[in-house]
């Protein structure tokens, strides 16, 4: 059974929303944070210094006063690392309401390297909808139609009678004056009706048989 491409395309949709919800969700906390972000004093149980490809990142985990609440840990400045191990406080902004949203008043900011893995994610997921569509568009192939087009019940199938004559049961993608497009099995094949009718509607499977003018355009 082929796979529409409107379902392709709402896979890519689909796939594109999940790979850029992380980072679109942090962005929304962290303007929600600069607009209505109140600040607190927290407790630091762990600070650490961590060396990477040359340069080096600062990490501390804290608590809030109630120590019923989970810990959190954040990615802070220098400056914030050496508050962090010198008084073992740290000052956090966090959301009235839903203090799970919160940042170190001294943040790094956005991490670049988010931003590169989701564009290089969004990137190949374009590339892999692009291919797909060129596929679809180069597996094609017209038919001059020797008879009436007539209804049909699934399976797809394209049938090769002999003498370039072929049977072809799909899906009506397109309609107009003399011409039909039927999907069939991942290709798109064109039909010139010529002096024949064509009484299936859009949507719906139908059965052609006619004459192969071409095995595949670019």
């Amino acid at each position: 059974m082929k796979t529409s491409p409107r379902w392709w395309i709402l896979a890519a949709l689909v796939a594109v929303f999940l790979v850029n919800l992380p980072l679109a969700h942090g962005w929304w906390t962290n303007h929600k944070l600069d607009v209505d972000g109140l600040e607190t004093t927290v407790t630091v149980t762990d600070a650490r210094a961590v060396e990477r490809s040359g340069a080096t990142r600062y990490y501390v985990t804290w608590h809030y006063a109630d120590e019923e609440e989970p810990e959190y840990s954040s990615e802070v400045t220098r400056a914030g690392y050496e508050q962090a191990r010198s008084t073992d406080e740290l000052r956090v902004e966090y959301l009235p309401g839903n203090r799970a949203d919160n940042r170190a008043v001294e943040h790094t900011g956005s991490s670049t390297v988010a931003w590169v893995i989701t564009l290089g994610a969004d990137a190949m997921i374009l590339v892999m909808l692009g291919l797909m569509f060129w596929v679809r568009r180069t597996q094609r192939f017209e038919l001059l139609a020797l008879a009436d087009v007539v209804r049909c019940k699934p399976p797809e199938t394209v049938q090769e009678l002999g003498g370039d004559i072929v049977l072809v049961r799909g899906e009506v993608a397109e309609i107009s004056d003399g011409h039909l497009v039927l999907t069939c099995q991942g290709q798109r094949i064109e039909v010139d009706l010529g002096p024949f009718e064509n009484p299936i509607g859009h949507q719906q499977y139908a059965e052609v048989r006619g004459r192969r003018l071409s095995r595949r355009r670019t």
